[in-house]
């Protein structure tokens, strides 16, 4: 190969890099890395003058390389015919890669002619049999001359119009799929063809110099559909070893450099300045002609500065990319659209990663290359940043750069290109948003096209090619359906020419849909493709309501009245409103209306007023249940049997149901006042005890004396008799030096009471005391108090008297048994 061509190949490689990186997983199906490309290559017999050295080839083997695993490629070339070499399946590990470029031999044999609808059909054909979600579907195609799909009659004119007018249908049903095709030509390819066929799917046309720049609009591609961002773009003649310094920052997953060469034996290697130990974050996969690097952090791990070495002789260039883990995707407007002048563009950012709480999420808006962009801050709404740009009062082209900054730092950028035109508007007064369906349903669907505030009506010059619905479902699945303006009965459409297009939608697959109005058309001698979202429904199963009779032994009297217990289910995705009735010769029943939330179970109630003359016997009876929804299933009847009996009989057995159903309510009846006996009488017994342990005393002493002593008081109901002035063999203490002869009894009582379950409960209150001490005296003893004097007087703990010539006090522990060391209820009150 010559050097001028291996420099120009290398050229090409530089955008290599905008495409190795694997990808990361967005939370929205809009945001997916992950692609499924049908590559479509010219092998035409032209290609043998512009592409001698098969640099398609070349370009399509690195293509591959550079295909992260969960892509999906399916190659396909034409000319005449069209041989699919590679079907569509998933990219998977270098093995595969490997086994898909073998299969690439056949593109460097250059002859036939250029059948451009075949080779786009056979495309079409590829994405369509791919039906997983959160997977972007996209055509790029390669050419370098006109459409020739017979070489003998390229100058027939009705030929070729009648294969262009198929042609254009092709590009306008793979629009409508959303399958944006990125035409890329070279050689004597025609400019405006290709450009037409981008502008019915919204895609992008690219036109080359030659072949040795296939490599780097591929890999453009690539980049714009990865959203990678590029940091490193040099050429340099190494002569033994150059070093280049770069930085990686926090905000980055992955970096991605490649090296291409002129010359064998290049060398490169990537090394933290840090000298730290790093082998398994850097992969280094060394080919022929170039050197890939990827290096990858989880964190911050690699966060730093480094040098990338290259050792060797020749010219080398460097490009390198970084994957981040904050990225923003525009969700609308949709890239390469077409946007009427003066209507506000809607704009809608995902964001994959999280933002700190001082990033912003910003959107700057370039019409027509100016300078000066409008700047707007989006907000955060139903998980998607989004904002409204008002000022679109030019045509043209419009950049949105949507950035992520944190304070005046742009971490991440991503750009979209819109056009717009004076083009119509297209309207609908149908909004199907958050609508649940059933399956065998339909909608009447009607849109409209306008123009300057007034419906098209074919006198201002714009033809409609084509008015669709397209149901997208979340399962990846795709449906289209045409609206028609010609009176048909089938499509709903009551008045033909009148500019509104109807159509009858069937619901007929179960799913959540994504509803979208579609013209294609020209005005002005221009294409134009509008589009406009009618909202996100449900689809369901018909649904299903059951009814049971929950209540057993059902029985009446004549004349009576029987509430019959129904339990209702909704197994429907979607309310129900159903109607129980009851035709019977039984009694009269009123028609109840119940309406069920989806999934919801609902007791209900039927009542019958029973005939007087209704025989006594077993009856049975239906009740009809139905849905006011023809597609709802339901039962037809829920059966049951009735016991018509005597009033007598119907009396018995309420008493015996009510004895059964409460015989716990009757057995605490009686129970119950023998507990509040046994309980009342227990708490009696324990307090009078407790209060009985605690150690008493009645200390004495003469008046005339200081010596102390001390009689112990009993621990049960007992006396004790202290006699004065004699000897007394029945007294427990004997004081003779009294001048009076007389008898002090000390008395431990229990509080008399007839009810001492009763005085039980009173025992729980702190102050009560189920024990008292009492003394009293025989005449002609007295004792004083406070100066006053008693023959018989309850005493407390710490009470003083006298008493014959001697001073007594009471006294009682304040310290109870170790149960009672909580709370002392007795202190003050012995």
């Amino acid at each position: 190969m010559s050097f001028r061509k291996i420099v120009g190949f290398s050229f090409l490689m530089s955008f290599l890099i905008l495409s190795f990186s694997p990808p990361v997983l967005a939370e929205e199906d809009k945001t997916s890395e992950e692609i499924a490309v049908s590559l479509v290559i010219d092998t035409s017999g032209s290609m043998a003058e512009t592409d001698p050295a098969n640099l398609r080839k070349m370009a399509a083997d690195i293509f591959v390389d550079l295909l992260s695993p969960e892509d999906y490629l399916g190659i396909v070339s034409f000319s005449t015919d069209v041989t699919e070499l590679v079907p569509l399946q998933q990219i998977g590990d270098s093995n595969n890669k490997q086994a898909i470029k073998n299969t690439l031999a056949p593109i460097i044999n250059a002859n036939g002619n250029t059948n451009y609808q075949l080779a786009l059909q056979t495309a079409e054909r590829q994405l369509d049999s791919f039906t997983e979600k959160d997977i972007r579907k996209v055509i790029i195609f390669l050419t370098d001359g006109v459409p020739e799909p017979d070489y003998a009659k390229r100058e027939d004119q009705v030929f070729m119009s009648d294969y262009m007018n198929s042609l254009w249908q092709t590009t306008g049903q793979i629009g409508l799929k959303n399958y944006p095709v990125y035409a890329i030509g070279f050689g004597t390819v025609d400019q405006s063809i290709l450009q037409r066929i981008a502008t019915d799917t919204r895609g992008e046309a690219k036109f080359l110099g030659n072949p040795s720049e296939i490599a780097v609009n591929f890999f453009e591609v690539l980049r714009t559909l990865k959203n990678r961002q590029t940091f490193l773009t040099e050429t340099i003649d190494v002569e033994g070893e150059n070093s280049l310094p770069f930085q990686l920052d926090s905000y980055t997953s992955q970096v991605t450099m490649v090296v291409t060469n002129d010359t064998p034996g290049i060398e490169v290697s990537a090394n933290p300045t840090s000298g730290q130990n790093v082998a398994d974050k850097v992969v280094v996969q060394r080919n022929e002609n170039y050197t890939i690097v990827t290096m990858n952090q989880d964190d911050r791990e690699l966060a730093g500065d480094w040098q990338l070495l290259v050792k060797g002789t020749g010219i080398v260039q460097l490009f390198g990319d970084k994957d981040l883990f904050l990225k923003s995707w525009v969700v609308e407007p949709k890239a390469n659209m077409q946007h009427s002048i003066n209507e506000p563009i809607a704009v809608s950012v995902a964001v994959t990663g999280e933002l700190d709480s001082q990033m912003v999420v910003e959107v700057q808006v370039s019409k027509n290359g100016t300078a000066d962009p409008d700047s707007i801050i989006l907000t955060l709404q139903d998980g998607y940043y989004v904002g409204v740009y008002e000022s679109v009062d030019q045509t043209g082209e419009y950049v949105l750069d949507t950035r992520i900054k944190d304070g005046e730092t742009v971490i991440t950028n991503n750009l979209t290109t819109i056009k717009v035109q004076e083009l119509p508007v297209l309207k609908s007064e149908v909004d199907l948003n958050d609508a649940i369906f059933k399956v065998s349903e339909s909608q009447k669907i009607t849109g409209y096209l306008e123009l300057s505030g007034t419906p098209v009506d074919g006198s201002q010059g714009v033809t409609i090619n084509s008015f669709n619905l397209i149901a997208d479902y979340s399962d990846g699945k795709q449906e289209i359906h045409s609206l028609m303006d010609n009176q048909d009965e089938a499509s709903g459409d009551q008045v033909g020419g009148d500019a509104i297009y109807t159509l009858f939608l069937p619901f007929n697959t179960e799913g959540d849909v994504t509803a979208s109005l579609i013209v294609q058309g020209t005005y002005d001698g221009l294409n134009f493709t509008v589009e406009n979202e009618i909202g996100q429904y449900k689809v369901v199963s018909a649904g299903e309501v059951t009814g049971t009779v929950v209540g057993k032994n059902l029985t009446s009297k004549p004349g009576g009245k029987l509430i019959i217990p129904i339990k209702l289910e909704n197994h429907s995705s979607r309310s129900e409103t159903v109607h129980l009735s009851m035709d019977s010769d039984l009694g009269l029943t009123e028609e109840k209306v119940v309406t069920l939330e989806p999934k919801e179970t609902v007791d209900e109630t039927v009542t019958i007023s029973i005939f007087k003359e209704t025989p006594l016997s077993k009856q049975d009876f239906e009740i009809m249940l139905t849905a006011e929804d023809p597609l709802t299933y339901v039962e037809s009847n829920i059966k049951s049997t009735i016991s018509v009996i005597s009033g007598t009989a119907m009396m018995i057995r309420n008493i015996q149901s009510f004895i059964l159903n409460n015989w716990y309510v009757l057995v605490l009846i009686i129970l119950l006042p023998l507990l509040i006996l046994a309980v009342g009488k227990m708490l009696y017994v324990q307090k009078v005890k407790r209060a009985l342990r605690i150690p008493r005393y009645l200390q004495y002493k003469a008046l005339d004396s200081e010596q102390q002593q001390e009689i112990v008081l009993p621990d049960r109901v007992a006396k004790i008799v202290i006699a004065f002035g004699k000897e007394d063999s029945t007294a427990d203490l004997v004081l003779t030096e009294s001048k009076y002869s007389y008898q002090l009894m000390v008395n431990v009582l229990e509080r008399h009471t007839k009810r001492k379950w009763l005085e039980g409960y009173r025992t729980l209150s702190k102050s009560y005391l189920p024990v008292r001490i009492e003394i009293s005296t025989t005449p002609p003893g007295i004792f004083k108090i406070n100066g006053e004097v008693f023959t018989s007087k309850e005493i407390f703990d710490q009470d003083t008297f006298d008493s014959g010539g001697y001073e007594f006090t009471y006294k009682a522990e304040k310290v109870l048994v170790p149960e009672d060391k909580a709370k002392n209820v007795l202190e003050g009150k012995l």
